[in-house]
């Protein structure tokens, strides 16, 4: 579990400068410059490339993920291995360009009614979904080398200072909007660039024409696993991402500003859980060569139970601090109408974290087939409900499918884990976090509002952390966290 620790609080820290730079943009920078109809058209691009890309790449980098260990012990079979993996995400992409093009008509007039806007940059999505697909390959790759920080830096932390300044060049009049959306693709391409200069100068970037010759069993496997994963992660990105299109589509462009952005406040819960999953995962997938099933159970459990704290913490925080973070937007009363959407996907957020990296077992598991199958009902269950939620409820309705869908899947995946493979990730500390939580938001509740919304937020938010923060500590919740803590001492005062 040590270096699944000491990595993930590297990304986890590249993770939460990004959420602050994030936070800048999308709650300061883009509703003092942009128009609603300018974010929504933003962010329904960004979305959309999100949306498509798992569908271009067709599994491919999952299928990393699973079978590096079983060619990463020597260069010229890794790099043969990487450049099959390149190449069939490319010949994805070009079967996906394709049938885009031919339903190209159908895309649009989704869209015609409501986000009319839109139109003039689906040939821009194409293009962002290459680029994702790309480095969706790259950063699986450099994940299954235990790199984990540069694909961090560069997702979290770059792509976003980037997309600041091309909004600050548009607020000064370098750039007209349309260049502006352009500019979003070249934010993406520059950092695509840099990894792979990062991993080919680190060596481990040796593309090849020369592919390796698999044994047609082993090729079967891949194939099959490739089809499966495809399905499941184009599953689980409908389940998070059609929610935005969908608004865009059915109400318009200004809602979906107001819903994704919204949507943005909620996801710095999460962080924690994709920096510790992003380092696990590696671990998990050589724990099953080995046939290791007790460390498989020993992850399962501490990434849930220190993803859970951390979490439960961020939540509790964000709801405190709501009304301090729509006061302090420009345009803030028109976005406050999404308040409700972020506790909504805030609490489904959360849960993902508290049933811990079930996901990832099965998927690197010879169960894998299950969590396809789960993902792809669930998928079409989110687009009913928003198809019945929004028409009535609007940006919260679609708050409300997102985490309805997220609550189930996580609770039939804990489930199908425990009577299959026999782990389950609680124990008793869980219901120490259920009361500290508690204890923490009754003295945030107590708390009277002082003079002023920085100095509110500041006050609460602190006073919050250090009785969270100290109440895990004093009853030793998580060893891993008063392990931490106690080595951050030790430095200090060394």
């Amino acid at each position: 579990m040590g270096i699944v620790i000491r990595q993930s609080i590297v990304t986890t820290i590249i993770s939460y400068a990004g959420v602050a730079i994030g936070y800048v943009n999308l709650l300061y920078l883009y509703p003092m410059i942009l128009a609603p109809e300018q974010i929504g058209t933003l962010r329904t691009l960004q979305d959309a490339a999100l949306l498509f890309a798992p569908f271009a790449q067709f599994g491919v980098a999952q299928s990393i993920q699973r079978y590096f260990p079983q060619f990463g012990s020597d260069q010229r079979q890794s790099g043969a291995f990487i450049s099959l993996m390149l190449a069939a995400s490319l010949a994805g992409f070009v079967l996906f360009a394709v049938v885009f093009m031919l339903f190209r008509s159908n895309i649009a007039a989704y869209f015609e009614t409501n986000a009319s806007d839109f139109l003039s940059y689906l040939t821009l999505t194409l293009w962002l979904t290459l680029i994702l697909v790309i480095t969706a390959v790259m950063e699986s790759y450099s994940r299954a080398l235990l790199k984990t920080v540069m694909p961090a830096l560069l997702r979290d932390l770059v792509v976003r200072t980037l997309l600041g300044g091309f909004v600050l060049l548009y607020f000064m009049g370098y750039l007209t909007f349309d260049q502006f959306i352009l500019s979003t693709l070249g934010a993406y391409l520059i950092c695509l660039i840099v990894l792979l200069l990062y991993l080919g100068q680190a060596g481990d970037l040796r593309l090849t024409w020369q592919l390796p010759k698999l044994d047609p069993s082993l090729r079967k496997e891949m194939l099959r696993y490739s089809l499966f994963g495809f399905a499941g992660t184009a599953g689980m990105i409908i389940i998070g991402k059609i929610d935005s299109l969908m608004v865009a589509g059915m109400i318009g462009l200004s809602a979906n500003a107001v819903y994704t952005t919204a949507f943005y406040m909620a996801t710095v819960i999460e962080i924690p859980r994709r920096a510790l999953s992003q380092v696990a995962m590696p671990l998990i997938a050589r724990a099953f060569e080995r046939n290791d099933m007790a460390e498989i159970g020993n992850l399962y459990q501490k990434t849930a139970l220190n993803q859970f704290i951390i979490g439960l913490l961020l939540l509790l925080g964000v709801a405190a601090n709501l009304n301090n973070l729509f006061a302090l937007m420009p345009n803030g009363a028109i976005y406050a109408g999404g308040l409700v959407v972020v506790v909504v996907v805030g609490g489904g957020k959360l849960a993902d974290m508290f049933f811990g990296p079930s996901s990832e077992i099965i998927v690197l598991s010879r169960y894998y087939a299950f969590n396809i199958v789960l993902l792809l009902m669930l998928a079409a269950m989110t687009i009913v409900l928003n198809t019945v939620l929004i028409p009535i409820y609007g940006i919260t309705g679609a708050a409300w499918s997102a985490a309805i869908s997220l609550v189930l899947f996580n609770a039939i995946k804990f489930v199908f884990v425990w009577l299959k493979l026999g782990l389950q990730p609680f124990s008793a500390a869980f219901i120490k976090v259920f009361l500290i939580g508690a204890v923490t938001w009754g003295a945030s509740y107590a708390l009277p509002p002082l003079g002023g919304v920085l100095i509110d937020m500041v006050v609460r938010s602190a006073m919050m952390t250090m009785v969270f923060g100290g109440l895990v500590l004093l009853l030793r919740v998580s060893p891993d966290v008063n392990q931490l803590v106690a080595r951050a001492w030790q430095r200090l005062r060394g």
